[in-house]
């Protein structure tokens, strides 16, 4: 895995969702706004009509079957035709990472078109009615709808388009991580990897857990359960050559290790979700 790919894996291990808003609206002469600053995301289906949207300069006019996306902390200004006023279906969200902004994280385009234009729609349908829902399961109903929402306008991205922001994960830190991974058959300490990366522990850790959204000792966590998940799904390797294959002194301590982190253990875990079966 390259580092790019690693840290939006873990970024997104803790995103959160928060649906604010979502309607359909058709503007008049009074839809415009004149360098905001909106604290939350947009995105909008256009129904009808011409307009123009400038993000941090970037102008954009959206039309008819297109989606458009208005990232939060972002400079807008924005109206429409007035002989020819938008029609549209939008909402507005916050999604974060471990505090983050997802649109922090990742680039991609501000507008796109929509592949089916009338399952766009249908999704902001259900996220409307999911906002008036007043039902134990609203809340729920509304983070999946807006989460398949975002999953459908990243899908109509080009894949060339999307791509993760440049971060500044340094060189040692990836070494360390690079080390850990290429060396789960031991019992690697924080210690030891904060030596590989060239840092005091404590400044190792503080930085690790800032740039990847958890703890060294977690990820070395995470890592073992993983590779143990994969052996115990999809492979007939004997639990024991697992437990000598991650490090552990004893198929014992390897099995108390899989059942904290899972709340099964190895052969029940292999019996659940075995790919053979």
């Amino acid at each position: 895995m390259n580092e790019t790919s690693f840290i939006l894996q873990n970024q997104l291990h803790g995103l959160s969702v928060r649906l604010e808003r979502a309607h359909l609206l058709t503007c008049d002469g009074n839809w415009r706004g004149d360098h905001t600053f909106p604290p939350f995301s947009s995105i909008g289906l256009i129904l009808e009509g011409t307009g123009t949207i400038i993000v941090d300069g970037t102008t954009l006019h959206p039309s008819k079957g297109q989606l458009y996306l208005l990232p939060a902390r972002t400079t807008q200004t924005f109206f429409t035709d007035a002989c020819h006023p938008y029609k549209k279906y939008y909402c507005h969200f916050n999604i974060s990472c471990h505090g983050t902004e997802l649109f922090d994280l990742i680039h991609t385009p501000l507008c796109v078109n929509a592949r089916n234009p009338e399952t766009a729609a249908c999704l902001f349908e259900k996220m409307i009615g999911a906002l008036t829902d007043k039902n134990l399961t609203g809340a729920i109903k509304m983070q999946q709808y807006m989460l398949n929402l975002l999953v459908y306008f990243l899908d109509c991205c080009p894949s060339s388009q999307l791509s993760l922001i440049k971060s500044d994960f340094d060189s040692p830190l990836n070494q360390a991580v690079s080390y850990a991974e290429a060396n789960l058959h031991q019992m690697i300490t924080v210690q030891e990897m904060a030596r590989i990366a060239g840092y005091h522990p404590s400044h190792f850790t503080k930085l690790f857990q800032k740039q990847l959204g958890l703890t060294p000792a977690q990820f070395l966590v995470r890592k073992k359960t993983e590779y143990a998940i994969r052996q115990l799904t999809t492979t007939t390797c004997p639990i024991s050559e697992i437990a000598d294959a991650l490090g552990f002194s004893s198929q014992f301590y390897f099995c108390n290790f899989f059942k904290k982190h899972t709340g099964l253990t190895p052969s029940e875990y292999r019996k659940v979700y075995s790919w053979g079966d």
